[in-house]
């Protein structure tokens, strides 16, 4: 029965998360289930204080609080599943998270104007330039994601309402978000211009916003190229992910926090509140004073 059940819920993780995270939130629920037998528990009908029992069993075995953390996770999951199939009402792991977990809050942040000089200044030379072109825009203004990138398709960008929607894809939810000016005429180039030119290169058919100029379908190497070029603009830049922390600490400065939650994709809030500004601003004051800029 167990089997089975596994199998369907791996299909289900399927049309939802990428092959590799599914396989880590199967193997969870495996250990999970393998516990639940030892115990004479039915893994179907676990109880929350069970499920408490189960948390203690982790931490008994050496779990760090991130790796309990992520188990939770993979069950919410598991009994979520359950909840479509009509084998449970509740989910008894959706409260259920380990407090006082550590996380690396992003430090080096840019200043707004040091990320809308980046957008400004950076060269749409030629086909693959107007292309990184927009996706800088997306960065900046949006703070997007390279997964996110990755799987806009050219239906999500509606330009006559100056809106974006961007899919949900694995650690993210989807959400709708406001274009600015600047990016809306660059946006509508490409769409016309410059991404018919980037099909027809390879004879792709593909409904994908963003495409590579060579054969293949991903944009792994457009972005390390691309991100070469960024570092020529701003050389403080070390990464893509650094624009997007940037631009998250930028908002926190003009929303509240659920506001910037939802923009910026997150499913926990606590994960929204690692860029706080006054939070990043302390840490920053203390890296100072140990490791002083010469």
């Amino acid at each position: 029965m167990e089997a089975q059940l596994l199998k369907g819920f791996e299909e289900w993780l399927n049309k939802r998360y990428r092959m590799n995270t599914t396989r880590g939130i199967v193997g969870n629920t495996e250990n999970f289930i393998y516990w639940c037998e030892q115990e004479n528990i039915a893994a179907e009908k676990t109880s929350y204080a069970e499920l408490l029992s189960f948390v203690q069993h982790c931490g008994d075995n050496g779990n760090v609080k991130r790796t309990v953390n992520q188990k939770i996770s993979s069950l919410k999951q598991f009994f979520n599943y359950l909840i479509v199939l009509k084998k449970r009402d509740e989910n008894p792991a959706s409260e259920l998270r380990i407090k006082n977990q550590t996380q690396s809050i992003p430090i080096n942040t840019l200043k707004h104007e040091e990320l809308e000089n980046l957008y400004t200044h950076y060269p749409a030379n030629g086909i693959v330039g107007k292309r990184n072109k927009c996706v800088i825009g997306l960065l900046v203004y949006q703070g997007i994601n390279t997964a996110e990138l990755q799987a806009l398709e050219v239906k999500d960008l509606k330009l006559e309402e100056g809106k974006i929607y961007i899919p949900s894809v694995s650690r993210s939810n989807d959400r709708i978000l406001k274009l600015e000016a600047q990016q809306i005429v660059t946006l509508q180039n490409y769409l016309l211009q410059i991404r018919p030119i980037l099909i027809a290169a390879h004879e792709k058919i593909t409904d994908k916003l963003f495409t590579s100029y060579g054969g293949g379908s991903r944009l792994s190497n457009s972005f390390v190229k691309m991100l070469n070029q960024v570092r020529i603009v701003n050389p403080k830049i070390k990464d893509l992910k650094q624009i997007r922390a940037s631009v998250i600490a930028h908002w926190y400065k003009i929303h509240n926090t659920r506001q910037v939650q939802y923009m910026a994709g997150h499913r926990y809030v606590s994960s929204t509140e690692r860029y706080r500004t006054d939070k990043l601003e302390s840490l920053q004051e203390q890296l100072e004073k140990i490791h002083p800029i010469q």
